[in-house]
């Protein structure tokens, strides 16, 4: 069976995309290696980033969401009312 991936999809608003990116990186990287990520990635796109991570199963990959962190970061995104999709994925 394939690891869990949580994908989060963050689009350009006020601020560039690339900008939340490198704010909330460092904290988001920490988040993932306290609850055990196996991989992780990022990507940039015409409109946003997008931050792509894989865990062992799905109840690490919720408590990776329900960090303080993590909500702290999303809530800060550029564009919070269309810019914004988490998405909880199968595996790869």
């Amino acid at each position: 069976m394939s690891d869990p991936w949580l994908i989060i999809e963050v689009l350009d608003g006020e601020a560039p995309a690339s900008t939340w990116r490198r704010t909330y990186f460092d904290a988001l990287l920490k988040a993932a290696i306290i609850d055990r990520a196996v991989r992780w990635s990022w990507r940039t796109h015409e409109r946003g980033v997008v931050f792509e991570i894989a865990f062992r199963t799905e109840a690490i990959r919720d408590e990776f969401c329900d960090q303080p962190a993590v909500k702290a970061a999303l809530e800060a995104v550029p564009d919070p009312r269309h810019g914004l999709t988490v998405t909880p994925g199968g595996g790869d």
